[in-house]
Parts: structure tokens; C-alpha cells; sequence
């Protein structure tokens, strides 16, 4: 795979994503899950049939949809419980075009896949691993005085009027402001 000289789009989901990621059955019961979940230390498990993702579990998942109902782990199926559809992501993708992926969809996580196969999974966590060096580079080169480099990213980020997340925010007067709160 070719690298850029930008650290920043040139780091992709394949460097950062976990290549190991929990895939259970369908037909697996919760609690067995939950136990597997533990001993592997994830906060998230891939459901998959036939070998084809078809939903996501979390951590949150088991709490919300199972404990907190009063429900009996032993007698629902994981897939009783999972989210679906997946979203995933290709692992040459750079990982700004991740961290906008999950903003966009209010989701922490992203199953990499090149077609049909699973490659990994990248978190929120992945990503913030990372953000400390990639602020010491973004500073870098904003004092450098990258003006191109500056300009891609001002146009991201929360609206200061409305507080709306958008990737269309424009500077007016000392305020970035989002495409909707320009037309009022």
C-alpha cells in the first residue's frame, strides 16, 4: 500500500484496527457470549452466519437488552439481541474518513472489511490512542503555516450557533457557523 507524506490522511483503519476480533454464531446464547466476552477482555462481539457478518453486540447491548429487562441470558440467542445492519469500512481508508464515519452514524465502532471478509474491527478507543500524536503533528503544521492543510479542516466540526456537527462549517464573523444556520 502506497504512503503519503501526510501522516494525517496517510495512517489508515488497517494500521490501528484490531485484527482479532470476537465472532460468535447466531444461534449462540447470550450468556455464553457474555463469558467470552470477559475472558477476551472485548467490549464487542461480531455476529456472524455462514461466515457473513450480520450484527453487532456490545457491552452495552448485554446490559440494556438483557439484564436491565430482567431476561435470562441462558435463553435468548445473540442474535435476538444484536444491532443490524453492520457498518463497516475498507482498511485503506485513512482513519479521519473513520472518525467521520462514526460521527455521521453515532456509532464507536466499525467492522473493516475488503468485500465480504472481516479484517477487524476499529473503536473510538483506536482512534484516541492515536489523536495525541496526530495533534502534535496537525500543530506542526498549522504553525508551519499550511494554509491548504488548514483550510480542509476548518470546514469540520461543531456548528458555533447551533452546535450541530457538519463538514460545510464557513468563518462568519469569528464564528464557524453550518450550512443551515448561514441560510436563516
Amino acid at each position: 500500500m502506497e504512503k503519503h507524506d501526510d501522516p494525517i490522511t496517510s495512517l489508515t483503519v488497517g494500521d490501528i484496527m484490531n485484527s482479532r476480533p470476537l465472532c460468535v454464531d447466531k444461534t449462540t446464547n447470550v450468556l455464553i457470549v457474555a463469558d467470552m466476552m470477559s475472558k477476551m477482555d472485548s467490549e464487542v462481539v461480531l455476529v456472524v452466519d455462514n461466515n457473513k457478518v450480520i450484527g453487532i453486540v456490545t457491552e452495552k447491548d448485554l446490559l440494556n437488552k438483557v439484564l436491565a429487562k430482567g431476561k435470562n441470558p441462558e435463553e435468548i440467542k445473540i442474535e435476538e439481541i444484536m444491532s443490524s445492519p453492520v457498518i463497516s469500512i475498507d482498511p485503506k481508508e485513512n482513519i479521519l474518513n473513520a472518525m467521520i464515519k462514526m460521527i455521521k452514524n453515532k456509532i464507536r465502532r466499525l467492522v473493516v472489511m475488503d468485500g465480504e471478509k472481516i479484517l477487524g474491527i476499529v473503536t473510538v478507543s483506536d482512534i484516541l490512542r492515536i489523536t495525541p500524536s496526530m495533534i502534535d503533528v496537525i500543530q506542526e503544521k498549522l504553525r508551519a503555516n499550511f494554509s491548504s492543510f488548514k483550510s480542509n479542516f476548518e470546514s469540520l466540526g461543531y456548528c458555533d450557533k447551533c452546535g450541530s456537527f457538519s463538514d460545510n462549517l464557513q468563518l462568519v464573523d469569528g464564528l464557524y457557523i453550518c450550512e443551515s444556520c448561514r441560510e436563516d
